[in-house]
C-alpha cells in the first residue's frame, strides 16, 4: 500500500487536494498525513463494529469474546464518547453474543468517535508543525 500511495501522489499535481478512499484504519494515519495525503475515508469503523471489533487506544479488542462478558470497564477508558461513559465490556459482548443489534450500533458510534478524535489529534500535530 505505501509504495502504491507513493508511486500514485508523485503522478498528481501538487496544487490539488488528494483524497484516498478506501484506507482509514488508526495504524494508517500517520503514513498518509506524512505522504501528503489530505483526506481520506474507508468503511472500517462501521465495518469493524459490525463483526464485534473496536478500535481503542490499546488496540482492537474483540467484544465476542467470552473474557470481556465480565469486564466492567469501558470500550476504552481514555475515550470520551457516550458508549464509553455509559456502558461497559460486559454489556456490549452480551449484546454481540445474544445478536442484539444494538451492541453494533453502539461500537459504530464508539469507532466513528475514536477515529474522528484521531484525526482531530493530527490536525492539532499539523497545526503545530509536528507533522
Amino acid at each position: 500500500m505505501e509504495k502504491m500511495i507513493k508511486t500514485t501522489l508523485a503522478e498528481l499535481p501538487r496544487e490539488k487536494p488528494v483524497h484516498l478512499l478506501g484506507v482509514g484504519h488508526p495504524e494508517d494515519f500517520e503514513y498518509m498525513i506524512r505522504a501528503g495525503v489530505d483526506t481520506f475515508d474507508c468503511i472500517a469503523p462501521t465495518h469493524y463494529a459490525r463483526h464485534g471489533t473496536a478500535f481503542t487506544s490499546v488496540g482492537r479488542l474483540y467484544m465476542k469474546k467470552t473474557i470481556f462478558l465480565k469486564d466492567k470497564k469501558p470500550l476504552d477508558p481514555k475515550c470520551g464518547c457516550y458508549v464509553c461513559k455509559n456502558y461497559t465490556r460486559s454489556y456490549i459482548s452480551h449484546l454481540y453474543r445474544a445478536g442484539e443489534y444494538t451492541g453494533m450500533h453502539l461500537m459504530t458510534f464508539h469507532n466513528l468517535y475514536y477515529l474522528n478524535n484521531l484525526a482531530k489529534e493530527f490536525r492539532e500535530k499539523i497545526g503545530k508543525g509536528r507533522i
